[in-house]
């Protein structure tokens, strides 16, 4: 019970998230339940970013299992790569092609219901959700974090998606300077795809942004046009009391 009252509450929008939280403490509270309450209680509100990813998660678990299958053949497929195995590098290249596009899906995903709940969201957030879910990649807590919609703030994403240990290798000094020079060409080869990538992604994002603040203002000229009508229909309401009174 308590477990689906807290999915309810990580998918309000942020600025509905403390009203929310205190009635569920007071109800567990109320209940008996002082310790869970105090834990509530002390629950932060998310930040954007971490909403959007709360409410994928929460509306759309398939996307985040698809991310997390890609996050793990990522990891798996980087440790073979840096033991210098030629055959693992293009398994590499198509493990994070992958593991981008299952990350494109959440986000775009949270935005999505952003724009059906009316919230608004800066491209600063849409990155920062990104590179949240990069950060996830290579972090087993923060996953399952991600995993079960219970963000409350981004995390920076390594300047690199290498893995936090490499694997020994017995070899001799020469040959392992190749194969690291080597892995390194490929590394910027690989890091010059993503920023392609990224400025593709900051594009389309852009016009999404552009096309909502069209819709934004559109909407905000109606309201405008219908609270004209609204007061001139009152005046006439009132002016037709008037008369008839009289």
């Amino acid at each position: 019970m308590i477990d689906e009252r807290l999915d309810a509450l990580y998918r309000e929008r942020p600025g509905a998230f403390v009203a929310g939280r205190d009635r569920l403490a007071k109800d567990v509270r109320d209940a008996g339940d002082r310790e869970e309450a105090n834990r509530i209680k002390a629950l932060r509100r998310p930040s954007v970013a971490a909403w959007l990813i709360n409410a994928a998660a929460l509306s759309s678990p398939e996307l985040l299992e698809a991310f997390a299958e890609a996050s793990r053949r990522l990891g798996e497929v980087q440790g073979r790569a840096l033991e210098g195995r030629d055959d693992a590098m293009t398994e590499w290249r198509d493990a994070a092609a992958r593991e981008r596009e299952a990350s494109r899906a959440v986000v775009e995903a949270g935005l999505g219901l952003a724009r059906d709940a009316g919230e608004k969201v800066s491209p600063k957030a849409l990155e920062s959700a990104g590179d949240t879910l990069q950060a996830a990649a290579g972090d087993a807590g923060l996953r399952d974090r991600v995993m079960h919609g219970r963000l409350e703030r981004e995390v920076s994403a390594p300047t690199l998606g290498l893995p936090a240990a490499v694997p020994a290798r017995r070899a001799d000094h020469g040959s392992s300077k190749r194969r690291r020079a080597d892995l390194a060409r490929r590394e910027v080869e690989r890091l010059r795809q993503e920023l392609d990538d990224a400025a593709g992604r900051e594009q389309r994002i852009r016009e999404s942004v552009e096309r909502t603040t069209e819709t934004l203002r559109e909407e905000k000229a109606r309201l405008s046009q219908a609270r004209r009508e609204s007061a001139a229909l009152k005046r006439r309401l009132k002016a037709a009391d008037w008369e008839g009174a009289g």
